[in-house]
């Protein structure tokens, strides 16, 4: 009973002081480069449903659909919930295990006697096992499943981020192709219009056959532009059929719902972004590279503490009788308690070998997060200027496109005092239509820009807590 005592005492003291807050605290294996230098945490950061801001009704559908039905999306969820049992077996090796049997056995001798000696004897025992965790090496696995559980949950954000920025990304693209099919349409009209032309100044000999050539390429050219664009069209929407999770008939039904926006009516002015110490606490992949180290290291120590002794009780309680109604109510008539120490030494090169590969885990684990520092800082830093930049050039593309407007009104007075034919306003006409497409090519890309910007800066998700329902997980804005 003593030893009893003495053994629940260490048990708990050992607990005690092995539970702290199972919080990164990586400064100790990380460079300082990758560390974040500055606290100061900029306020302007990006919205948590940065989609919102486009102000577009269909779109937040679609958002909506992608984060319920995407296939990527379940398979996270599916993933912490795998992650979180599994850590709930990690808990059970901090705890007795035991099991109770009820078993029968038949006793006959034919030897003694006309008939012989036969009777049954029923029995009932209770087997306990505990495994006394003196140096905490069952806990410090019981670490490492815990921040496995939080390091999947930051990959589930993760990937809902870039799943809401491809569904945005490809329903702007969406919007940009409506606009360029339908001038397109119109190009490939006024170039038949063109080639006719041709064809008729030709036969009353005031051009020569070549320009009726010339006139054939350019119509085939935008007629061919327009089958492209219409198949881009296709692509793009089946791939967000994907991405929302439906079948392709059932994105068309959605995307046909009544919807006056078009991309020139999306605002592409800069976000506010934060500085770069706020990718390092916003950013889900670097925060879930933060936990691997974490428990990485706890599995190199549970790993490690694998080569001291291990403390083990047992215990097993039992009692029988020849009826089956007296068989619990004889006592136990069977005690069996003790305890027991292993130590490891036939099996050294094993654990040795054991240990060497989590030591190397955690060192893999290390270089897998300045990895990830370096691609947020140069993804960062590449996509602030790249959208910067993007924006003006779809500027200068406005006022181009403002100029070949009045160019064509000035052709379109012209043609009406007869100054000019109406080949010449026809020319003046597709260049304006070709001008409003490379605006439209040039606003997309500044979206474009935005998204994967917001994408780049870990928006949106921050306000997001976990709740589970049975065996399914899903998420809810903090409050």
């Amino acid at each position: 009973m003593k030893f009893l005592k003495i053994t629940f005492a260490l048990l708990l003291l050992t607990s005690c002081s092995s539970d702290k807050n199972i919080g990164r605290n990586i400064q100790k294996d990380v460079a300082t480069d990758f560390l974040t230098k500055d606290s100061n945490i900029s306020s302007s950061s990006p919205s948590e449903k940065w989609w919102m801001e486009f102000n577009d009704p269909l779109l937040n559908q679609l958002v909506e659909l992608g984060l319920k039905n995407n296939k990527d999306i379940q398979v996270a969820n599916l993933a912490i919930v795998t992650s979180r049992q599994l850590n709930n077996i990690n808990i059970t090796n901090l705890l007795p295990s035991g099991g109770a049997g009820v078993g029968r056995q038949r006793f006959s001798s034919p030897g003694f006697g006309s008939n012989g000696v036969s009777y049954d004897l029923y029995q009932s025992t209770f087997d306990a096992a505990w495994e006394l965790d003196f140096f905490g090496k069952n806990l410090d696995r019981y670490k490492a499943g815990k921040l496995r559980f939080l390091k999947e949950a930051q990959l589930y954000k993760a990937s809902a981020i870039r799943i809401t920025s491809e569904i945005a990304q490809n329903h702007i693209e969406l919007k940009r192709l409506q606009k360029q099919i339908k001038n397109l349409q119109e190009i490939s009209n006024l170039r038949e219009q063109l080639s006719a032309i041709a064809e008729q100044k030709e036969r009353n000999g005031a051009s020569h056959k070549a320009n009726i050539y010339k006139a054939e390429i350019d119509f085939h050219f935008a007629s061919s532009s327009l089958l492209e664009a219409q198949t881009n069209e296709k692509v793009l929407t089946y791939r967000l059929a994907v991405l929302v999770g439906t079948t392709p008939e059932n994105i068309l039904e959605i995307l046909s719902q009544p919807n006056g926006k078009e991309i020139f009516d999306y605002s592409s002015g800069l976000v506010p972004v934060g500085l770069k110490s706020d990718i390092l606490k916003r950013r889900p992949d670097i925060i879930a590279a933060e936990y691997e180290i974490d428990a990485a290291n706890f599995d190199q120590s549970a790993q490690f503490k694998e080569f001291f002794p291990s403390f083990n009780l047992f215990a097993k309680i039992g009692g029988g009788s020849k009826d089956l109604g007296e068989m619990l109510n004889n006592g136990a008539n069977v005690k069996d308690i003790r305890g027991t120490v292993s130590v490891p030494i036939f099996s050294i090169g094993h654990l040795l070998a054991e240990y060497k590969i989590s030591k190397a885990k955690a060192k893999i684990a290390i270089l897998n997060y300045e990895k990830t520092v370096l691609t947020a800082l140069e993804e960062c830093e590449s996509q602030l200027a790249r959208y910067i930049n993007s924006l003006q050039i779809e500027k200068h593309s406005k006022h181009s496109f403002e100029a070949s407007k009045k160019i064509l009104q000035i052709d379109e007075n012209k043609k009406r005092l007869g100054v000019i034919s109406k080949e010449e306003f026809l020319n003046s006409k597709i260049a304006e239509l070709n001008s409003e497409n490379q605006m439209a090519q040039k606003k997309s890309e500044s979206l474009l820009g935005l998204i994967t910007l917001h994408k780049t800066l870990g928006g949106g998700f921050e306000g997001y807590e976990m709740h589970f329902e049975k065996d399914r997980v899903f998420w809810k804005e903090k409050k």
